[in-house]
């Protein structure tokens, strides 16, 4: 892919919807919820924000993956960090992904965590290509802002869904 993938406002907007399990509330308050879900996951877990990010490793659970852009709610925050992390890197510009940010998704997706991917732009779209390229059996979080935390469990359904809505999108 060596386009950038351009996200209509109308595909934004239903993305502003939980596409997945919403666990409604602070993190300290979800906190119990999503380790329930979570804990002894065996396939891949893949964190997609900052917040959700912290709120998983301050539990004692380390995604495979953390998508990060080192801000919440467009506020900077202290970057996460974890031990023997491999970091990436790309550029994604909001309302869009970006083709190197696909690939380095997709790279972290094939790869055996922990990996951190750290975004200079916005992180929130390069969920959707989590489920559109994620294997079945992937846990992906991903924070709701001002209702909670939204758990996606990736199947067929999801990556076919994932994979319209990109493909609904422009490319330039």
């Amino acid at each position: 892919m060596s386009n950038t993938i351009v996200i209509p406002e109308k595909v934004r907007e239903l993305l502003k919807k939980p596409l997945g399990q919403l666990i409604r509330g602070e993190p300290e308050n979800t906190a119990e919820t999503v380790k329930k879900i979570v804990s002894g996951w065996r396939g891949k877990l893949v964190a997609v924000g900052d917040a959700v990010s912290k709120a998983l490793l301050s539990m004692g659970i380390r995604p495979d993956v953390c998508i990060v852009d080192g801000r919440i709610e467009r506020r900077p925050v202290e970057q996460i960090t974890i031990q023997g992390a491999v970091e990436l890197a790309c550029e994604n510009r909001a309302g869009t992904i970006s083709s190197g940010a696909y690939e380095v998704v997709m790279k972290a997706l094939r790869a055996n965590g922990p990996i951190i991917i750290r975004v200079n732009g916005e992180e929130d779209l390069l969920g959707l290509v989590v489920m559109a390229e994620a294997p079945t059996e992937t846990l992906m979080l991903y924070g709701q802002p001002r209702e909670g935390v939204v758990i996606v469990k990736i199947s067929n359904e999801v990556r076919e869904f994932a994979r319209k809505l990109i493909e609904a999108s422009s490319q330039r």
